[in-house]
């Protein structure tokens, strides 16, 4: 299982200066500071260096979070502080802002003291900093609630997933291996805005340079590597060690590429590898195992859908390439499938994972068959991305929540598959799907990751629409 790691913090506590008249609230502050660390740390990783009551103190605390490649920049009014005092690092800063506007008191009534109030006022130092924010044209989210309130928590967890997200998506690097299927449009892409919009590079993978890396592998490496292969998947009786060699080598030659350039996922296509004539097979296989290690794919050439892969990667711990394939009207659910792509962590436990040649033969042009895995996907709820590109040039994200229907393995097709229920009835989804422009290839992961997602998007600067 891939483990998605805590976002990275930095608490800005603040307080207005004017209040040292009082040398007990200062200590009392930064120890409700701690308090909040030790809250958060289930999901993210914050780092409080004290409080701060003045510009300087404030510049140089978010410059260090800078230097140290925060995700997240959370700022919280432990009393009031006028706004000034942080408004000049907040508007340069280049770290995403989220204000948590609590305190640690809970209830007020008739035993509450003057001094509870002093300890508890930062909600109109809140406002006071929202406004100049509103007015000075930056960005900022904000979520108000007891910081011990599960709701309140549940929503800062959330932006928290998303910072750490976005900041991953925006140092992505795909590889392309050849080039995008021709004629496949809503995939189409203009490389320099999708590295302009939300930071993701595209690299080129010469097939040559895999191909030679392939044959050069070590023969002790690949016969470790097929055996391991022979004991966690059942292999169809009639698959040869030499089909199963061609398969290993090239997922072989790939895992170092995206090791040696840094890449986080590629994306390829079945006609440019047939085409160019210098790889043995195809990367079915190795697909199938790298989506399982962490990897992002997109099938086609279609690198959109591998960088959708990765921030569900990063989101949800494992993600999968899918494809909505056939409408099934009785089942209120849509049969998902690709070409023999998948991520074979997600396949159900009761029923063994496959190793099958491919059936579509007569499609393909390469010298070995190209073998797969195949498999059902374990049930349960699930959320479907697709990273397209719409009016304008500019991308956006369009999600939707369901389910992974409880359907066995089903023979003939051969290939990863599932059934995809959405939330609401199919007919209407798929229309919605369509009309606010989701391409034919996404991401999916487990979980309900709608509300996280529209943070990411948020944060990227991108739309994202919720079908």
């Amino acid at each position: 299982m891939n483990q998605p790691r805590k976002a990275r913090v930095g608490l800005l506590g603040l307080m207005f200066d004017l209040y040292d008249a009082w040398p007990e609230l200062k200590p009392a502050m930064a120890g409700f500071g701690r308090e909040l660390v030790a809250t958060l740390a289930p999901f993210a990783e914050v780092d409080f260096p004290g409080v701060c009551v003045n510009r300087e103190e404030v510049g140089r605390t978010v410059a260090a979070f800078e230097a140290e490649g925060k995700d997240l920049l959370l700022v919280v009014l432990f009393t009031y502080a006028p706004s000034h005092i942080a408004l000049t690092a907040l508007v340069y800063t280049r770290l995403p802002i989220l204000i948590f506007n609590t305190q640690r008191l809970h209830a007020v009534g008739a035993e509450t003291s003057s001094g509870d109030t002093t300890r508890n006022h930062g909600m109109h130092g809140v406002q006071d900093l929202a406004n100049v924010l509103v007015r000075a044209g930056r960005p900022f989210h904000l979520v108000t609630g007891h910081y011990q309130d599960s709701q309140a928590l549940a929503e800062v967890k959330a932006w928290c997933d998303a910072a750490r997200v976005a900041a991953h998506t925006r140092a992505l690097r795909i590889g392309l291996v050849g080039y995008a299927m021709e004629g496949m449009g809503d995939f189409g892409l203009d490389e320099s805005a999708f590295l302009t919009q939300v930071g993701v590079e595209v690299r080129r993978i010469a097939m040559k340079s895999l191909a030679s890396r392939a044959q050069a592998a070590s023969p002790a490496a690949i016969t470790a590597e097929m055996a391991r292969d022979r004991e966690r998947f059942q292999f169809a009786a009639d698959i040869s060690d030499a089909e199963h060699e061609a398969s290993v080598r090239l997922e072989w030659a790939l895992r170092e590429t995206l090791a040696e350039r840094g890449l986080h996922g590629f994306a390829s296509h079945f006609l440019a590898v047939g085409h160019e004539g210098q790889l043995d097979t195809l990367p079915f296989l190795a697909a199938a195992k790298l989506l399982a290690d962490g990897y992002g794919f997109g099938g086609e050439g279609d690198v959109t859908s591998a960088a959708a892969v990765c921030m569900m990667q990063a989101l949800a711990g494992q993600a999968n390439f899918t494809e909505m394939f056939t409408m099934d009207f009785a089942g209120n659910a849509a049969l998902m499938m690709h070409m023999g792509e998948g991520n074979w962590r997600m396949a159900r436990r009761d029923e063994p994972v496959r190793v099958l040649r491919s059936t579509l033969k007569a499609i393909m042009d390469v010298p070995v068959d190209p073998l797969l895995l195949a498999f059902a996907l374990t049930p349960g709820p699930c959320t479907l991305v697709s990273l397209t590109t719409v009016a304008g040039g500019q991308l956006k994200l369009i999600v939707a929540e369901g389910e992974v229907v409880d359907q066995p393995y089903i023979a003939d097709l051969n290939r990863p598959h599932y059934k995809f229920r959405p939330r609401g009835e199919l007919c209407d989804f798929l229309t919605r799907f369509s009309m606010a422009g989701g391409s034919h290839h996404q991401a999916m992961a487990y979980g309900r990751w709608a509300g996280a997602l529209e943070k990411v998007a948020a944060l990227l600067g991108i739309a994202c629409v919720q079908v």
